[in-house]
């Protein structure tokens, strides 16, 4: 018997209605295994070229640090006041930071708190002023105002505001991590680089930097810094002590006198230059700065002089290595452990250059470029920074053991170089991290540069230049003899 017209109609309507009810029930059903999924094993993803909504690695690191110690910690926000100019962009920026150190940190507990509704929670911290930060960890506390998150850059209609709350809390985080500010001193009064000076060849970078890290870089001179009556000494808060570049000898009585400081415990940091004068200092730690400077095949173009550092493996260099940030380096001089090593003197390699580098001491030149002279130039790789760990073994400390850095190039830490390589600036802070025996906060500071920079050897260059004038070229005419023949034809 034939089904009639009008109920293999209502047969077809029934499945199509049935088919819909089931993808709708799957895909309801699906979607909440999805979020519950989600909500259960959160993953969070920065697709912003800039990164811009990923904390710094510094700040993650101090985070685990906090973990690692089980201290719990409170980050209390307090909002901007309503109605003014850009709080909705501050509030903004506020609580989704507030909300990404919660989510990274067990141990840490972050609120954002509003000021105008929830008076109680400012009076019970003493907060009297929009848009503060309060940062408690037992009964350390750090306070941070919206000065220090907020700044305002550029004039007239490129006038705006940027969100330094991140760098901020960081430095805050540096200041509960250590119970006291440590200080390091850099020895002047023999034409060194000056904490000071904001000139490009000063370290006024290099201590804004330290700074951050909670460690106050002050200058040392031995001779006039002294008081009258006082014998000439190195303080005693001195935790470290940086030589960069004197340009006239130290007198033997002021190296005995840091060698003294050095062997109860200090830390020392030297930075010289090529063909430069060389602290008789480093000859008693078994190092030696040769003739010239160095190059390699590699090099940052188009800087000739400017070698691209390979990282040995050391903490200092590690975190470097695996972000892949290039430490900038500026004429560097090569410096040399002295072989055999001096009993109680471990030297370890931190920068070096490629096996295709060298020492060049001068000579004939090609199309204006140094090249490699076996008769007078050194042979690579080239070492331009070395870590050394000095212990009672060698006669220089008594029972604690000392570190010493030893940069070849002066430049890398000054003002004119600190901020231009991605990696300046965490290879000089991380380098007095590891001197200071400060390991655990070794990491990376700030954000990588937005800025590529080309490395090249002569052969890539070489290749380049024959692209250039010569293969594209010969595409360009084959294209437009293509495009002649085809349209002949038609």
């Amino acid at each position: 018997m034939a089904l009639n017209p009008m109920n293999r109609a209502q047969q077809r309507r029934l499945a199509f209605g049935s088919n819909a009810s089931l993808v709708t029930v799957l895909v309801v059903a699906a979607v909440m295994m999805t979020w519950l999924i989600a909500d259960k094993y959160r993953v969070r993803l920065d697709l912003s070229a800039d990164q811009g909504s990923t904390l710094l690695a510094d700040t993650r690191n101090k985070l685990r640090l906090f973990d690692r110690e089980d201290t719990p910690v409170t980050v209390t926000a307090f909002s901007a006041q309503r109605g003014k100019q850009d709080s909705m962009f501050k509030d903004r920026e506020l609580s989704d930071l507030m909300e990404e150190i919660d989510y990274a940190s067990p141990s840490v507990t972050t609120r954002f708190v509003d000021f105008d509704r929830d008076r109680l929670t400012a009076e019970a911290l003493g907060v009297t002023d929009y848009g503060a930060v309060v940062i408690q960890r037992g009964e350390r506390r750090v306070d941070l105002s919206d000065r220090e998150l907020f700044r305002r850059v550029g004039k007239g209609p490129d006038k705006h505001l940027d969100f330094l709350g991140e760098s901020a809390i960081n430095r805050g985080f540096s200041q509960i991590l250590s119970d006291t500010r440590k200080t390091v001193y850099t020895l002047v009064g023999h034409g060194e680089m000056s904490p000071d000076s904001h000139d490009p060849g000063g370290l006024a970078d290099l201590a804004a930097a330290l700074d951050q890290e909670h460690y106050e870089l002050k200058p040392l001179d031995l001779v006039r810094g002294r008081r009258e009556g006082e014998a000439p000494r190195v303080p005693e808060d001195a935790v470290g002590l940086l030589i960069i570049h004197p340009t006239v000898a130290i007198p033997a009585l002021e190296e005995d006198l840091i060698i003294s400081w050095f062997s109860t415990g200090g830390a020392l940091m030297f930075a010289v230059e090529p063909d430069g004068l060389s602290p008789d200092l480093l000859g008693r730690f078994g190092v030696a700065v040769p003739s010239g400077y160095v190059l390699d095949k590699l090099m940052l173009y188009p800087f000739p002089d400017r070698p691209v550092p390979r990282y040995k493996n050391h903490p200092v260099t590690q975190t470097l290595a695996d972000d892949e940030l290039v430490t900038v380096v500026s004429r560097a001089a090569p410096v040399q452990a002295s072989v055999p090593a001096i009993p109680g003197v471990r030297s370890s390699t931190l920068l070096e250059t490629s096996r295709d580098g060298w020492i060049e001491r001068g000579g004939p030149s090609e199309d204006g470029q140094a090249r490699y002279q076996a008769d007078q130039d050194g042979t690579g790789p080239v070492a331009m920074a070395l870590a050394l760990e000095v212990t009672a073994e060698s006669g220089l400390v008594k029972k604690k053991p000392g570190r010493v850095v030893v940069l070849g190039d002066a430049d890398l830490v000054s003002n004119a170089v600190l901020n231009e390589g991605p990696g300046n600036q965490s290879f000089a802070v991380n380098s007095v991290r590891w001197m200071l025996g400060d390991e655990a906060r070794i990491s990376v500071i700030g954000k990588p540069s937005a800025v590529r920079r080309l490395t090249l050897t002569e052969e890539d260059r070489d290749r380049i230049r024959w692209l250039a004038m010569g293969i594209a070229p010969l595409l360009v005419g084959l294209a437009a003899g293509g495009v002649w023949a085809s349209r002949r034809g038609r």
